[in-house]
């Protein structure tokens, strides 16, 4: 992942309010968990302590701050393993589960490296884990904004392109979008920062087609790359492919589905893999970016579809394609997101023609994964695990992946 320089406290609050977010629409849901209430002052105890020493590179290599970060983020992981999800929770769009987990064996990591004396990465690490929350926090485009007095202060030593990661991360997707501009505007300056101009451009449009589904603000943000003489030519080279893909996006007429109904249901899948395989043509090579546009409009829909009470066959679908959309722009999530799709894939569809192109899909991400100058090394658990998937996901009757 790549180093997202945020206040930690933003992470470790979103997460916990992302994974009871269903249960706030949920009838039958119960009051707040007093063990939770006790974990959030916990967690913010901690914090206070820990944040402007993490924030401060500085700081957090004085020796006489080393126990205390020591003992906080060892707090840390004992908290993010009492957060758990209701049942609801885990019954509703799988990938909150993987990421509560994979943010709690980051914080793990992150112990475990400073006890060993590898204490920048494990600053490294704790940076990341604000990665969580903004893939958590911004699966639909329904949902409140959190923010608190407290971390808007955390703003003050951050740079434009992080308080626009902030905003996000908190929902607040119109002030995102006016720092995430700002800041390409900034980096189209001589000597400006193409990765920061790079993540700026991606999030901007994340945000117009994801959670606003606007083309006509999707558009602008391309048409500043377009018409910048400062923009690099891989940048130019996609605002071209987009600009394409919005145009067509332009002249749709409006779909209106009720996805509470069956048949509802099957033609909103039905219109998602129209966007996924026309993200697929305009995608050249697993590097390419010509295809984002389709893909961030499918996402929109896939995680409203997962939600809903649907069919296996359906559900494999929806989860197939999540994962596919997800892979297409894994530099923009998290990077092993769509490894976790496929696996539900094929733990809740198995021996299905879904889970067997969810699994050899998944075959591919991880042999690619673990490819390099000395060959293909998987580490024996990985190869256990695949094992197990492959069984699970394969029948006499499996099709070939297309």
């Amino acid at each position: 992942m790549k180093k997202i320089n945020l206040v930690l406290i933003l992470a470790v609050f979103i997460l916990s309010a992302c994974n009871h977010g269903f249960e706030k629409n949920n009838s039958n849901s119960t009051p707040s968990d007093p063990a939770l209430t006790a974990s959030m002052q916990g967690l913010k105890n901690n914090l206070s302590h820990l944040l402007p020493i993490v924030i401060n590179q500085k700081k957090f290599n004085l020796t006489e701050n080393q126990q205390t970060i020591s003992d906080e983020i060892k707090n840390l992981y004992q908290i993010s393993k009492a957060v758990v999800h209701t049942k609801s929770v885990q019954q509703t769009d799988p990938s909150l589960r993987f990421i509560s987990t994979a943010f709690s064996e980051d914080l793990k990591r992150a112990s475990d490296s400073f006890e060993a004396g590898q204490k920048e990465y494990a600053r490294y690490t704790i940076m990341n884990t604000t990665a969580y929350c903004i893939e958590c926090h911004t699966r639909t485009s329904s949902g409140p904004e959190f923010s608190t007095p407290e971390l808007e202060k955390s703003l003050v030593d951050l740079k434009k392109i992080e308080k626009a990661e902030y905003h996000l991360a908190t929902r607040q997707f119109d002030q995102a979008l006016i720092e995430f501009e700002s800041a390409i505007h900034e980096n189209l300056q001589d000597k400006g920062n193409l990765f920061d101009l790079d993540k700026a451009v991606r999030h901007s449009l994340a945000i117009t087609i994801r959670f606003q589904k606007n083309a006509d603000k999707a558009k602008k943000i391309v048409q500043l790359i377009k018409n910048s003489n400062k923009a690099p030519y891989f940048l130019k080279q996609s605002a071209n492919a987009w600009d394409l893909s919005i145009q067509k996006w332009q002249k749709e007429k409006p779909v209106k589905l009720n996805l509470k109904k069956s048949s509802g249901l099957s033609e909103a899948i039905k219109f998602v893999q129209g966007l996924v395989d026309q993200g697929r043509k305009s995608q050249y090579g697993i590097a390419d970016r010509g295809g984002d546009i389709y893909f961030l409009r499918a996402l929109s829909d896939l995680h409203l579809i997962l939600v809903e009470d649907l069919k296996l066959e359906q559900l494999g679908q929806a989860l197939y394609l999540t994962a596919v959309s997800y892979e297409a722009i894994r530099d923009l999530s998290l990077w092993s997101l769509h490894e976790s799709y496929y696996e539900s894939c094929i733990r809740q569809v198995p021996h299905s023609k879904w889970s067997a192109m969810c699994y050899q899909n998944l075959e591919e991400s991880i042999y690619f994964g673990y490819t390099g100058s000395g060959g293909i090394q998987i580490p024996l658990d990985v190869q256990m695990k695949l094992n197990e998937l492959h069984k699970l996901a394969i029948s006499d009757q499996s099709p070939d992946r297309h």
